[in-house]
C-alpha cells in the first residue's frame, strides 16, 4: 500500500486532533532535518515524495489538493519547515496526529493564502539551526536552481557500492581527467589521491567540507603545484556531496574555476549507528575492513553529534593481477624478460656506434633463486647477442593499491543559548597511515665519468645495470615499502543569530585547517651504494683518453652474485620528508532572506568579509640538498601570505517567472616579498520558469587562481628528464630529430615571485523538466575560458627556441636568446657553450591558455508498481565537445581531445543506476554501471595519432550490484559486488612497456565482494 493510499484511508476513518499548526511546529523545532529534492508541480505527488524522504505520514482527502500546485522544497529541513515550505501559497495548513503524523486542513482564510504565493518562502520559520547550502551566501537553497548542482546522497553511494570518497567522486561524470593516484608508481603524491574535472588539472578544483575549506596536501602534485587531496576523507561521516561545475570565485574565491566540490557531513543525528564492512577482491590483495559510529543526543539546548571511523586495507601488487604479473606477451610473440643483472656492450672505439652491441654473458650463470625462483639466464634478440639475468616476474613488485590505516573522527557541538545566539563548533581529525612500494631498485653506472665503464683488458665500453631483487632486501619487499604518515584537521569555533525582529541573520566564525605529512623512503645513499660497486670493479687503471671512461679489470662475477640483506642495509636507509600546510580563515555573514519584496517574491541579500593568512613548508632533506641520494629526486620550499575578501549576492526574483541572482568578490593576497595579488570576481545567474515544471537557466562566471605558494616560494628543485637536442640535429642536417640526438639530462625548476593570478571566465545554459513527481531530465552547455594559467615552462618548447638562436634564425641579441644561451646565467646549458646540452633551468610563469566545452545531462524516473515496490532510474552523461590547451601565447592550440601526446582524458562518461525497494521496504537493492568513453592507445600517445598503428581503445563498462535486507527497523545486512565482471582495462597491443595499461585512466582492482551491516540504536532506531 502506498503512503497516499494509506492516508487517505486514514483521513476517511479518524478525527482532526485540535494541535495548532504554531504548536506543532514548536514541539518539532528539536526534530532531526532530512535532505528534500522536491520538484515544483502537481501537490499530490509533491506530498508524497515528502512523505517518503522525511520518513512521515501526511493525511488528506484527495479532495484537497486536486489541481494544487507546489513550488516545490530543496535542502535540509525537519519535517515540519519542509512541509510548511510545500503548503505555502496552497490555502492548507495541517494538525498533528501523533509524533511523524500530519492532517491537512484547509486554512481558515485560503484566499489570504493564495493572494501572494510568490512570497511563500517567507512563511517558513527563522531558525539558528546551520543549513548549508552549496553555492550560495544566502540560507535558501530555492535559489540556487540558476547553476548545475549535482548531488549524491549517502544512500546512493551505499547503494552504488562506492567505498571511499575517492571513490565516488572519480565515478562522477564530470572527472574525466587523468590523474595520478595510488597506482602511479614513483610519482611525488602516491599517498595521495586528486580529481580533475573536465580534465583540467586538480589545482583548478576547489574542495570543501561543510562549505569551508581543508588545507592543500604538503607534497606537490608532479612536483609542481599545490592540490586538495581527498585520499583520507572519511565516508562515514558523509551526508551528501554537492558538484558545482564551472566558476564560483564570486562566492567561494580562489581556485573555483573548474568546479567546487562541497563533502556535507552528517548532522542533527538522534541515537547511534553502527556500521561494520568488510571486503575483500577475488583476484587477491586488498582486503579491507572499516567500522564506523555516528551518534547524537540533545542535552537541553546542547546538541551534540558525533562520528568516528576506522578503515584498513590490505595493498595490492601487479604479481597479483594477470595483467601486471610481469612480462608478458607483445604484438611480435613473447617479450624477453626484464633486466635482474646485465652488462650492455657498446663494443670498442673502433666499433662504437651509440647503439649497444649486446649483453656480456654471466661468467658463472644466474642465481635462480631471486625474484621468487624465477631468475634464469636470458636473451634480447632486438638488443644483440650474449646474455643476461633475467625475470620475467620483475616488474610485478610494486603496488597499485596502497596499504591503508585511517582513524578518523567528527564532533559537533551545537548550543542554542537564546532564541537570538547559537554558539557551535565543528571538529574534523583525519590521521592516515600508508605503505606502497614504487618498483624494485637499481644501480647504474651513471655517477661515473660518461656514465659507463671500459674493460681495460679488451677495450669494450660497458654499462651496468643491477635490480634489485625482494630476496637481497631486509623484510623482502613489503619490509622496505615507503611510508606516509598524514594528519588533516579542521576545526571551527562560531556564532550566530537574529538582529532582533529586523530580519537580518549574522554568523561569524574562525576556522583552523591543516595537513601535516611525512614520508619515509628507503633509499640508497650515493656515496655507500657506489663505493660498495666501484669495488666490485676494482681500482681505475686508467683514463681512456678517446672516450673519458674510467678503465678497470671488473669482478663480473661478483657483479652477477646477489647482494645480501645486511649488504642492501649497508647502503641503504629510511630518508625522511616532511610537509606542513594549513590556513587560518575568519568570516562574517551578514543575510536577510527578505531583504525587500518584488512582483515574484522576496529578495534575498547576504555580504560576507574574511581575512586570514595560508601556508605550505615542505623543507628539503639535507640529503637532497648535498645529493647525497642516489638518482631521486625531491621537492622543497616554503612560505606564507596574507588573505582579506568582501563578497556580495543578491537574489532578485523579478517576477513570479523570472529569478536574477548577482554575486561579487574581491580578493587579495598579500606577500612580504613578491608581487600582490588582488582580483574581483562577479556572477550573473537567471532562472526563467515558464510553468512550473519547467526550467530555463544561465549563468556568467568570472573566476581566479591566485598563485600556488608552490610557484612562489619553491626551492631550487632538481629533476631528470629525456630531451631532443634540436640544435645539434641541426648541424648534421639529419632528416629526423630521432633517438640519436636524444639523451637524459638534469633539470633545475625555479620559483617566480612576480606571478600573477590565472583569471577565467565560464558560461551555461540549460534545462530541467520535470512533467511529473518523480521524473526529471536536465541538460546544460559548460564553456570554461582559462587565460594566463600558471605554468612551468615548456623544456621541449625552451630547447626549439635554443637552437633558432643558435643557428641565426632568431636575433642572438635579443634578450629571449641572451636569456637562452648566455653561458653564465643561461636557462639552457651546453658544453663548451655550443656542445651537447648538459643542463636547463624552468621558471614558472603566467603562459599557458585552456578552453573547455562540455555538455551535462540527467535524467531520473521513479515509479511504484503495486505488486513489487518502488524503483528509481537515473543516467548521467558527459560529452566533453572541446578542450584546447595553449602552452603560451602566440602558440597554435593544441587539440587536447585529438592530440594523445598531451591528454589521454576522456571524452565522454556516461553512469546509469536503477535502484529497488519492496513494498514492505524490507529488501533493497541496486544496480550500477559506469561506462568510460574510448581513450588513445599506448602507440598514439607516445609516437602521435598519425603513426601506423595509432588508434583508440574500446570503452570500459564495469558494473555494481548490492543487495540489502533489513530484518528489523533498527538492522540492516547487505552484500556488494563492484566490478560484477571482474574487467580489466581494455587490452591494449601496443602497450610494450609495464604495466601495460594506462594507470592514470585505468585500474586492475577487479572484483570486489563486501559485506555490510548497519545496526541503529536509541532514536535512531526509530529512523527509516
Amino acid at each position: 500500500m502506498t503512503r497516499r493510499s494509506f492516508a487517505a484511508m486514514l483521513c476517511a476513518a479518524m478525527p482532526l486532533l485540535p494541535i495548532s499548526a504554531s504548536a506543532t511546529a514548536a514541539g518539532a523545532s528539536e526534530a532531526p532535518r532530512h535532505l528534500f529534492k522536491i520538484q515544483p508541480g502537481d501537490l499530490r505527488s509533491a506530498l508524497d515524495a515528502l512523505a517518503s524522504q522525511g520518513d512521515v505520514q501526511i493525511v488528506y482527502s484527495p479532495d484537497l489538493a486536486a489541481g494544487k500546485t507546489t513550488r516545490g522544497v530543496a535542502g535540509r529541513f525537519t519535517p515540519v519547515d519542509a512541509l510548511r515550505q510545500l503548503l505555502a501559497g496552497t490555502g492548507l495548513g495541517w494538525k498533528t496526529a501523533g509524533e511523524g503524523n500530519f492532517v491537512l486542513e484547509p486554512l481558515a482564510s485560503p484566499r489570504a493564502a493564495t493572494m501572494a504565493p510568490a512570497r511563500a518562502i517567507a512563511l517558513v520559520p527563522r531558525t539558528l539551526d546551520a543549513v548549508n547550502v552549496s553555492g550560495s551566501l544566502i540560507g535558501n537553497a530555492a535559489i540556487q536552481t540558476a547553476t548545475p548542482t549535482y548531488t549524491i546522497s549517502a544512500q546512493d553511494i551505499k547503494l552504488r557500492g562506492f567505498t571511499s570518497i575517492a571513490d565516488v567522486l572519480e565515478n562522477s561524470v564530470l572527472a574525466t581527467g587523468s590523474v595520478q593516484g595510488q597506482q602511479t608508481a614513483g610519482s611525488f603524491t602516491q599517498g595521495a589521491q586528486p580529481v580533475s574535472l573536465f580534465g583540467l588539472g586538480p589545482q583548478f578544483t576547489l574542495i570543501l567540507v561543510d562549505g569551508k575549506p581543508i588545507a592543500d596536501f604538503g607534497r606537490l602534485y608532479n612536483g609542481t603545484f599545490n592540490f586538495t587531496s581527498i585520499a583520507n576523507l572519511p565516508i562515514a561521516i558523509v551526508d551528501h556531496i554537492d558538484v558545482m561545475p564551472g566558476g564560483a570565485s564570486s562566492i567561494y574565491g580562489s581556485q573555483a574555476i573548474g568546479g567546487v566540490i562541497n563533502i556535507v557531513t552528517r548532522s542533527n543525528v538522534e541515537g547511534g549507528e553502527l556500521s561494520v564492512r568488510t571486503g575483500t577482491f577475488s583476484d587477491g590483495g586488498g582486503a579491507n575492513q572499516r567500522v564506523s559510529f555516528v551518534f547524537g543526543r540533545t542535552f537541553g539546548p546542547l546538541r551534540v553529534t558525533g562520528a568516528a571511523e576506522f578503515d584498513n586495507a590490505s595493498p595490492i601488487w601487479g604479481y597479483q593481477r594477470p595483467l601486471t604479473v610481469g612480462t608478458r606477451s607483445g604484438p611480435s610473440g613473447a617479450m624477453p624478460p626484464s633486466v635482474q643483472a646485465g652488462i650492455l656492450d657498446y663494443g670498442t672505439a673502433a666499433t662504437f656506434t651509440g647503439e649497444p652491441l649486446g649483453y656480456l654473458s654471466p661468467p658463472a650463470g644466474c642465481d635462480n633463486h631471486l625474484f621468487a625462483n624465477s631468475t634464469v639466464l636470458s636473451q634480447n634478440p632486438a638488443v644483440g647477442q650474449g646474455q643476461y639475468c633475467g625475470s620475467d616476474k620483475l616488474p610485478g613488485y610494486v603496488t597499485f593499491g596502497n596499504q591503508s590505516r585511517n582513524y578518523d573522527g567528527m564532533l559537533k557541538l551545537d548550543d542554542r543559548v537564546s532564541e537570538q545566539l547559537r554558539l557551535y563548533s565543528d571538529i574534523m581529525l583525519n590521521w592516515q597511515q600508508q605503505r606502497w612500494f614504487p618498483g624494485v631498485p637499481a644501480w647504474f653506472p651513471d655517477d661515473l665519468p660518461e656514465g659507463a665503464i671500459e674493460d681495460a683488458a679488451t677495450g669494450h665500453y660497458l654499462y651496468l645495470e643491477k635490480f634489485f631483487a625482494p630476496e637481497e632486501m631486509p623484510g623482502g619487499a613489503a619490509g622496505q615499502m615507503y611510508r606516509q604518515s598524514d594528519l588533516l584537521y579542521q576545526a571551527d569555533l562560531g556564532a550566530n543569530g537574529h538582529l532582533g525582529d529586523s530580519g537580518w541573520d549574522w554568523d561569524i566564525y574562525f576556522l583552523r585547517t591543516g595537513d601535516r605529512t611525512e614520508v619515509v623512503e628507503p633509499l640508497a645513499i650515493t656515496s655507500r651504494i657506489d663505493a660498495f660497486f666501484y669495488n666490485i670493479l676494482g681500482p681505475v687503471v686508467g683514463v681512456d683518453p678517446a672516450s673519458g671512461l674510467n678503465m678497470y679489470n671488473p669482478n663480473y662475477k661478483a657483479f652477477f652474485a646477489p647482494v645480501t640483506p645486511a649488504q642492501y642495509a649497508s647502503f641503504t636507509q629510511g630518508v625522511g620528508e616532511l610537509s606542513n600546510t594549513w590556513i587560518n580563515n575568519t568570516r562574517a555573514t551578514l543575510s536577510n532572506p527578505a531583504l525587500f519584496a518584488l512582483p515574484g517574491g522576496d529578495a534575498g541579500f547576504a555580504a560576507l568579509l574574511e581575512g586570514g593568512s595560508e601556508a605550505w613548508y615542505e623543507p628539503l632533506n639535507p640529503l637532497y640538498t648535498q645529493d647525497a641520494v642516489f638518482e631521486h629526486a625531491a621537492t622543497g620550499g616554503g612560505g606564507q601570505r596574507a588573505h582579506g575578501a568582501a563578497a556580495f549576492e543578491l537574489n532578485l526574483p523579478w517576477l513570479p517567472l523570472l529569478t536574477l541572482d548577482l554575486s561579487g568578490r574581491y580578493d587579495r593576497y598579500a606577500l612580504e616579498q613578491g608581487s600582490d595579488n588582488h582580483k574581483f570576481t562577479y556572477k550573473a545567474g537567471l532562472e526563467f520558469r515558464p510553468t512550473d515544471s519547467f526550467l530555463v537557466r544561465g549563468n556568467y562566471t568570472t573566476s581566479f587562481k591566485a598563485p600556488d605558494l608552490s610557484a612562489i616560494f619553491l626551492g631550487p628543485t632538481d629533476y631528470y628528464t629525456t630531451i631532443t637536442d634540436y640544435y645539434q640535429c641541426a648541424l648534421a642536417h639529419a632528416s629526423t630529430c630521432g633517438s640519436a640526438y636524444q639523451y637524459g639530462i638534469r633539470g633545475t625548476t625555479l620559483p617566480n615571485t612576480t606571478l600573477q593570478p590565472t583569471t577565467a571566465q565560464s558560461w551555461s545554459v540549460g534545462t530541467v523538466w520535470s512533467p511529473v513527481n518523480k521524473v526529471s531530465f536536465s541538460v546544460d552547455y559548460l564553456h570554461i575560458a582559462i587565460r594566463d594559467e600558471v605554468v612551468q615552462q615548456d623544456i621541449d618548447t625552451l630547447i626549439r627556441t635554443d637552437a633558432q638562436c643558435l643557428l641565426g634564425q632568431l636575433n642572438p641579441e635579443s634578450v629571449r636568446c641572451l636569456s637562452l644561451t648566455n653561458a653564465t646565467n643561461g636557462q639552457v646549458q651546453r658544453a663548451l657553450g655550443t656542445g651537447p646540452i648538459t643542463g636547463i633551468t624552468t621558471y614558472y610563469a603566467n603562459l599557458a591558455n585552456e578552453v573547455t566545452g562540455s555538455i551535462v545531462g540527467s535524467a531520473r524516473y521513479g515509479f511504484s508498481p503495486w505488486h513489487i515496490g518502488s524503483f528509481d532510474l537515473q543516467l548521467d552523461y558527459n560529452d566533453m565537445l572541446r578542450h584546447q590547451y595553449q602552452l603560451a601565447s602566440g602558440q597554435v592550440p593544441i587539440n587536447n581531445l585529438a592530440n594523445p601526446q598531451y591528454s589521454t582524458e576522456f571524452k565522454s562518461i556516461v553512469s546509469g543506476s536503477i535502484a529497488w525497494t519492496s513494498p514492505n521496504g524490507r529488501w533493497s537493492g541496486a544496480l550500477y554501471g559506469h561506462r568510460y568513453g574510448p581513450s588513445p592507445n599506448y602507440l598514439a600517445t607516445n609516437d602521435g595519432a598519425g603513426v601506423p598503428g595509432a588508434g583508440r581503445l574500446s570503452p570500459w563498462i564495469t558494473f555494481n550490484t548490492s543487495v540489502s535486507y533489513r530484518p528489523t527497523r533498527s538492522l540492516e545486512l547487505s552484500m556488494l559486488v563492484n566490478n560484477l565482471a571482474n574487467k580489466m582495462p581494455p587490452s591494449d597491443p601496443t602497450y610494450t612497456a609495464y604495466p601495460y595499461f594506462n594507470y592514470d585512466n585505468y585500474n586492475v582492482y577487479g572484483r570486489e565482494f563486501l559485506l555490510q551491516m548497519e545496526l541503529k540504536f536509541g532514536a535512531g532506531a526509530r529512523g527509516r
